[in-house]
């Protein structure tokens, strides 16, 4: 089988769908236009639209995961797929177009970052940089996690003498002097490697980054401090890498980065990434895996959050996990999972009273059994089916919302027709409940679930591409 293959796809047409599982190739535009569409029309895409030269569908191909957007044939379209490994070996032979890729990455990424953390706070977008940083300092200092308070309002001191938190920061840290709090020791250096004693923070969220880091031994924790809390977003272990996206974004650090247990880090700076991934290529497959699994679960996280009714964030979660435990959701083969159901409602941020209402439909999903902190479903291609019904009726709602207002001027503005006999004659049939005013409850019967049904999939798409090798 060729590595490459070049094909025409018609205006309208596919080149893949999202949620698709066959995820083998990479596209490059050779000549035409693809846009990027989500079913989910609240996510901004970082970049919707790809022309001449451009590239799209590698982040889902390099980490073997299903499709984040389906990619549609603007017009006649030429494009050229190349398979996954051959992608990855033909960029590792020019490190230039490497770190383009990579920046584009940690952009997509903060967009995606952005998106997530602005569901919880207000707009932080016209806070200065500098208030960041210290607020971040600010946070730990009244936590009274010292030694975290301590390197961050140290950092911003020294970035900004003249800041306009100066004098608050030099008195905290004083504060902190004179309770016992030490300056924090410099990494200890032993060849090429730093090496971190447990809980020591390597860098904060919003300081500057020069160096991108592989992690030769021990663990470390990723954190953001957002809404006045501090997420673990994710633990990193031995041969992760963490760091890249301040050194080729040329922006602040975008989370903070603390040591667990005795760390030895190989530390790779900005000014010499590029010598460093023509020697090392394989550093660059190393990147670009760490990247896009980042990218692909802040996708899926931020998609289900943004779901109106609390039962679609919960079913869209528990969707999510599963595709994060690598699990088909086209499986039918039951799956246990550590999640109890306090957890799943925690996640999709299920609250007050619509948590125990919530709680009491998972409950009579007879696909569904929580016991002792743990989940089994029992069949995945139906917790398929139960997502998507949720999820078109949430996207349904929405849209009439939208329309609403539409609606109204219209009817405010026509002309009063004249009166029409009312009919009263309704027959033997009831009118249905519109799903605009269904409530959560209103799943087809729990039970009699119908098992999901196999469709061809010409039948769903246009299929119109042709090959022209």
């Amino acid at each position: 089988m060729s590595d490459t293959k070049k094909s025409l796809f018609k205006k309208g047409a596919y080149v893949y769908v999202e949620g698709d599982e066959d995820v083998d190739d990479v596209f490059i535009v050779e000549r035409g236009a693809v846009e990027l569409v989500t079913e989910n029309k609240k996510i901004k895409r970082y970049k919707p639209l790809v022309t001449d030269g451009e590239i799209f569908g590698f982040i889902t191909a390099l980490i073997r995961r299903p499709r984040m957007e389906s990619a549609v044939a603007l017009k006649d379209t030429v494009v050229v797929s190349v398979n996954r490994s051959r992608f990855i070996y033909l960029v590792q032979q020019n490190p230039e177009i490497a770190i383009k890729i990579i920046r584009y990455f940690a952009e997509e990424l903060r967009l995606y970052d952005e998106m997530m953390f602005s569901l919880k706070e207000t707009d932080s977008s016209m806070v200065p940089e500098e208030l960041k940083l210290f607020n971040v300092g600010e946070y730990y200092f009244k936590a009274k996690v010292y030694k975290y308070a301590f390197y961050v309002l140290s950092r911003y001191t020294e970035l900004y003498p003249n800041g306009i938190e100066i004098d608050s920061a030099r008195m905290m840290i004083e504060e902190m002097t004179k309770s016992g709090v030490k300056k924090l020791p410099e990494p200890v250096k032993s060849g090429v490697y730093k090496l971190f004693p447990d809980g020591q923070m390597i860098f904060c969220e919003n300081e500057p980054g020069e160096e991108l880091y592989i992690i030769k031994e021990g663990k470390v924790k990723i954190t953001k401090v957002s809404d006045n809390n501090e997420i673990l977003l994710s633990v990193l272990r031995e041969g992760d890498i963490f760091g890249e996206l301040a050194i080729v974004s040329e922006k602040p650090r975008n989370a903070s980065a603390i040591s667990i247990g005795r760390t030895a880090l190989l530390p790779i700076r900005k000014e010499t990434l590029s010598w460093v991934l023509s020697k090392s290529p394989g550093i660059i497959n190393k990147i670009f895996m760490a990247i896009s699994q980042r990218i692909w679960f802040t996708y899926l996280n931020l998609e289900a959050k943004l779901y109106n009714k609390p039962i679609t964030r919960v079913y869209a979660i528990a969707e999510n996990r599963l595709l994060q435990d690598n699990v088909s959701l086209k499986s039918k083969e039951p799956v246990v999972m550590n999640l109890s159901i306090e957890e799943l409602l925690r996640a999709a941020g299920v609250s007050g009273n619509a948590k125990d209402q919530t709680a009491g439909l998972l409950l009579e999903d007879t696909n569904l059994e929580f016991n002792f902190g743990q989940l089994t479903i029992r069949n995945p291609s139906i917790l398929l089916s139960r997502a998507n019904f949720y999820k078109s009726r949430d996207m349904m709602h929405t849209q009439a919302e939208a329309a609403a207002p539409k609606e109204k001027q219209k009817r405010e503005t026509a002309p009063m027709p004249e009166e029409e006999p009312i009919d009263l004659d309704i027959g033997e049939s009831s009118p249905s409940r519109s799903s605009e005013g269904a409530s959560d409850s209103s799943m087809p019967g729990q039970d009699n679930f119908e098992e999901p049904v196999d469709i061809d999939e010409d039948l769903k798409l246009p299929s119109q591409e042709i090959n022209i090798d």
